[in-house]
């Protein structure tokens, strides 16, 4: 085989191994994206023009909004700060996000996101609302978007964690609802100290 030859056998082969590699790597990724979750979700609205006001003043209200999967959803708005308490079997759980999320004015999404295993509805392990928070004293029009997970188990319910501002923000606070049972509820927030 001359020189011009094994070239272009050379080029040839490289050619087709590209391809078999780009192949492989498109199917595995396809692959992955045609398997279905294990989890699922179901939207209720906490919009207020969907929810009952069962108390208002000048100092704020609590709104009865759509329950879901025999808990109730109460909104509560104080100090211009929001919150949500869920009551199940008629014990409330305040989930408080003045004192587990931010101590800044905040407001609440439209709506709370319900996470549980494929077609178990009525047993969600965990809820996603979207908490949108003021923490620069400085520009009261400067807000954090976050979104706030709690866990549902049958012993608690209560805050885990948020999910900072990020490109794939939806999907973390999902994959954080999914292992939420193994993590610890946040009571309180934590101060940072000024000492070093």
């Amino acid at each position: 085989m001359n020189k011009k030859s094994t070239f272009i056998y050379l080029i040839g082969l490289s050619f087709f191994t590209l391809v078999s590699l780009f192949a492989d790597t498109n199917y595995e990724k396809s692959k992955e994206e045609s398997e279905p979750s294990l989890y699922e979700s179901s939207h209720t609205s906490i919009a207020q023009k969907d929810c009952q006001t069962l108390e208002s003043d000048n100092l704020g209200s609590i709104q009865e909004c759509e329950s879901f999967a025999g808990m109730k959803v109460t909104v509560i708005e104080g100090d211009i700060r929001q919150s949500i308490t869920l009551t199940r079997e008629d014990k409330q759980y305040e989930l408080n996000f003045w004192n587990t999320i931010s101590y800044g004015f905040s407001s609440l999404g439209l709506e709370l996101e319900w996470r549980y295993l494929h077609n178990q509805f009525d047993n969600p392990v965990g809820v996603i609302v979207r908490l949108e928070v003021n923490e620069d004293e400085d520009d009261m029009e400067k807000v954090t978007s976050y979104l706030v997970v709690s866990k549902i188990t049958d012993k608690e319910i209560c805050v885990v964690g948020k999910v900072t501002p990020q490109k794939n923000q939806k999907e973390a606070a999902r994959e954080m609802v999914e292992q939420s049972a193994t993590m610890n509820c946040i009571s309180t927030l934590k101060l940072k100290s000024n000492l070093n």
